[in-house]
């Protein structure tokens, strides 16, 4: 493991692309920048562990876990969500707010 001294302002780069900057130090808290490639996935490392724990259950488990047939709609035997229509209610003629009007 490399370990580095940085000030804020100061910056790191890891290979051709990627740019950490520490924008600041607070207490024990330090902010990062990092600036890298749209197709890097950058995470914490928290969010890292749960996601790749949430992978390892999912292959794990048994196929008798599983649904034993998706639901499957015919062709026009499903209806389109109203966000999705030109005939979307706008805000102002909801059904479930009252109008205000007594």
């Amino acid at each position: 493991m490399l370990i580095l001294t940085r000030r804020p302002g100061e910056r790191v780069v890891i290979g051709d692309e990627i740019l950490v900057t520490v924008m600041g130090v607070s207490g024990h808290t330090v902010r990062l920048g990092i600036a890298a490639p749209a197709g890097v996935p950058i995470y914490r490392e928290e969010i890292w562990l749960a996601v790749k724990e949430e992978n390892r259950a999912a292959a794990a488990a048994s196929a008798d876990a599983l649904p034993a047939e998706a639901p499957s709609a015919a062709a026009g035997d499903h209806e389109t969500p109203a966000a999705q229509t030109s005939e979307a209610p706008g805000p102002e003629s909801s059904p479930e707010e009252p109008s205000g009007e007594a």
